[in-house]
This record gives C-alpha cells, sequence and structure tokens, in this order.
C-alpha cells in the first residue's frame, strides 16, 4: 500500500504530461496505453505468482496504479471497450511469457520485458517499498547500558 500511495499521484501526473506530446515513445491514446499496459502488468502478476518470483508484490503494486490510472480515464459508458483492450493485452503479453519460460525463447522474453520496462516507464514513483517509519536509531539501542548494582 505504501508504494501504492506515492506511484499514482505521480503516474496520474504522467498520463496527463503525455498525452499531448505524441512521439515514438509516448501514447497518442493515453487510455488505451494505460489500459494495454495494466493488461501486461496482469499478465505478468500472474505469470510471477505461478514462478513463485518474489518480485511479484513489486507488480502487483504497480498494476493497482494502472488499473486505478484507466478508471479514472475511462469515460462512462466506455467501460466494455477498455476491459477488451485490457484482456487482448493480457493474453498477448501472456502469450509472450509462456513460450520465453517453457520453450526457452529469448526473442520473446525479451519482448515482454520491453514492453514491461516501456509501460513501467510512465509510472514516476519509488520502486522500493517505502519505509513503515522514519529511519531513526533506537534510543535504547544507543543509550550507555550500565547494570544496577
Amino acid at each position: 500500500m505504501g508504494k501504492r500511495r506515492h506511484i499514482l499521484p505521480a503516474a496520474l501526473i504522467a498520463a496527463t504530461v503525455a498525452a499531448p506530446q505524441v512521439g515514438a515513445d509516448t501514447p497518442g491514446d493515453p487510455l488505451r496505453f494505460f489500459a494495454d499496459c495494466a493488461g501486461r502488468f496482469s499478465a505478468e502478476l500472474s505469470h510471477r505468482w505461478m514462478m513463485s518470483d518474489p518480485t511479484a508484490d513489486d507488480i502487483e503494486a504497480l498494476r493497482a496504479a494502472l488499473l486505478e490510472i484507466v478508471a479514472s480515464l475511462t469515460p462512462d459508458g466506455a467501460g466494455r471497450e477498455v476491459l477488451n483492450w485490457r484482456l487482448q493485452a493480457r493474453t498477448a503479453h501472456s502469450a509472450l511469457l509462456s513460450r520465453a519460460s517453457f520453450q526457452d525463447d529469448g526473442w520473446a522474453a525479451e519482448r515482454a520485458t520491453a514492453h514491461i520496462n516501456h509501460c513501467a516507464a510512465f509510472l514516476l514513483g519509488p520502486t522500493a517499498p517505502a519505509p513503515a517509519e522514519p529511519n531513526t536509531p533506537d534510543i535504547a539501542a544507543t543509550a550507555a547500558f550500565a547494570p544496577a548494582r
């Protein structure tokens, strides 16, 4: 939850900033782009869970941020179309991950990684978990200990 709190505001800013600047690396249609990314991250998360990958929690936090972006960008009445985009991207990404893992296909592994990295590049914010508390030294650990007499 800590990661999500930091990623979401920055990602929403990135979505609004990226929209008017269409180029090779920026999405022309932010809703379609983020819906595709949410689908890819869903496939990535499922795959990492299946493979018992410890980084699944990081992917889950990024996916949650993407889903909130998609929800905020989706106009009324477009939910089914957006869900279809997500499902198509999830299916395509799942196929890449299956080829990469079970057929030892280097090209598929590179493509899957490139797609995830491209999507993640639009999510600004920390990628490491936010600390639960400020990093302050423990008072008891730094105090001099004198045994009672």
